[in-house]
């Protein structure tokens, strides 16, 4: 009988490397933001220059300034999530959706002698964490996993239980990032309006991670290290405050022409993590040793760079065309460390990542291009859109860029209601791996996503 059961210093690394900050971490935080706004999605988000509705608040404020009338707004979103994960030379394909309510706002005009006054304020669901992992298979390869045994003679050894066996993980995220936010735009002259917005920023992610590694084959039979299976789980609460400002302009060349210009500053993101990890390992004969950690908190700071957008479009009474881009620094991105905290060894550790930004990351512009047709004799409208995210990471290959193609509806119910349906299609490849499944796994991931909103005027 096995007297005593230690789970030595290369899992305990195993376990922390589970919950050490990347840069990875960081940039995540605003990668790929693709916004709301069922009309501005279905145009590939070019929404910095062809926004006519509350939705500027988001995508350029200066937007705001082209409404007459007040004006409600809301929105929900379906996601529905499918992977395809190939794992030493199997492939899973599993799925996942979620709900999201994403848009509550309001706009109003305010009574002016001259131009135009806008105030607008709500609430809008920007970012979202969703997402689904799941792989099986037998790896060949080490991930280090051992054990020090004590078979009852007083003598402990070290047994490794790490190659030929079968792995199986679920990584499941669910989460996002919401704004509460306050704006307002003027017209500064005939053909300059001014917007600015304020956001309070909160957001959660709840992450569990679920893995299992079993002696399928019964190599590992010879007492005491006859292992039938190891489990672990850990879970991760994440919970993100911060502020932005946005600014934005709109010029109007001429009757038809309008180029939309929006700055974000950069915002310093304060993150607090709850984790915990269980274990439990499984020999031959059913004797089970189990542990629960004590849950911990950790918390930090990531300021993200700046955000620039600009756009130009064309809209006459019948067809409205656009193109916009999206540029970020993303090597500008910074842990820090929380004001009241001392740099002892952890914020030191998380300090140092700081060098990882500028080796590993780069400039990216993210491009959009979209359009829409008024149907004649109808209160129909058309809309299609391309948008491209390429990855923030050096030298990475163009398999891991995002591509959206979307398209969507517009319905005119009435003199001032308007409800708005639209499908967004994403997909691109993501590398992954993490210390217990050595070898990684090549995922092909893609998005459907559909959007309605309603937006009344009065």
């Amino acid at each position: 009988m096995k007297t005593s059961l230690f789970i030595i210093t290369i899992l305990t690394c195993l376990i922390a490397a589970a919950w050490s900050q990347t840069t990875g971490d960081a940039v995540r935080i605003r990668q790929d933001e693709l916004g709301l706004g069922a009309r501005n999605l279905a145009m590939g988000g070019t929404g910095v220059v062809l926004t006519n509705d509350y939705s500027a608040i988001y995508w350029n404020p200066a937007g705001l300034s082209g409404l007459s009338q007040s004006q409600f707004m809301g929105e929900i979103s379906h996601l529905r999530f499918s992977n395809q994960a190939l794992f030493a030379g199997n492939q899973s394909d599993m799925g996942e959706s979620y709900n999201h309510l994403r848009t509550l706002g309001l706009a109003i005009p305010l009574p002016t002698t001259r131009g135009s006054l806008v105030l607008a304020f709500g609430y809008n669901f920007v970012k979202d964490f969703d997402q689904y992992l799941y792989f099986t298979g037998i790896n060949n390869l080490s991930n280090g996993l051992g054990f020090e045994l004590d078979d009852g003679s007083g003598v402990s050894r070290f047994y490794n239980f790490d190659t030929n066996v079968s792995q199986t993980e679920e990584v499941a995220d669910n989460g996002g990032l919401h704004q509460w936010s306050f704006g307002g735009a003027m017209a500064l002259s005939p053909n300059f309006d001014l917007g600015v917005s304020m956001n309070f920023w909160q957001g959660k992610d709840e992450y569990s991670l679920n893995f299992r590694q079993l002696d399928d084959a019964n190599v590992y039979n010879v007492f005491p290290a006859d292992f039938d299976s190891y489990a672990v789980n850990q879970n991760l609460i994440t919970n993100y405050s911060a502020f932005s400002l946005k600014l934005g302009g709109m010029f109007k060349m001429n009757q038809f022409t309008r180029l939309g210009l929006a700055m974000e500053f950069p915002t310093t993101f304060k993150v607090k993590e709850n984790f915990s990890t269980s274990d439990e390992l499984v020999f031959d004969d059913g004797y089970t040793d189990a542990i629960q950690d004590e849950p911990g908190i950790w918390e930090y700071k990531v300021r993200t760079p700046y955000r620039f957008d600009a756009g130009l479009g064309i809209q006459t009474e019948r067809v409205s065309l656009a193109a916009s881009a999206t540029y970020q620094d993303w090597s500008q991105t910074r842990f820090e460390k929380p004001d009241e905290a001392s740099l002892g060894e952890d914020y030191g550790s998380l300090l140092e990542e700081n060098f990882l930004f500028a080796q590993n990351y780069r400039e990216t512009i993210n491009y959009h291009l979209g359009g829409e047709l008024s149907l004649p004799g109808s209160n129909m409208f058309l809309r299609a859109g391309y948008a491209f995210f390429p990855t923030p990471l050096k030298d990475a290959p163009p398999e891991l860029d995002k591509k959206y193609y979307s398209g969507g509806l517009g319905f005119r119910v009435g003199g001032n209601t308007y409800l708005d349906v639209t499908y967004l299609r994403g997909s691109w490849k993501r590398q992954s791996e993490d210390s217990y499944t050595p070898g990684g796994t090549l995922e092909d991931i893609t998005e459907n996503r559909f959007l309605a909103g309603i937006r009344y005027a009065f």
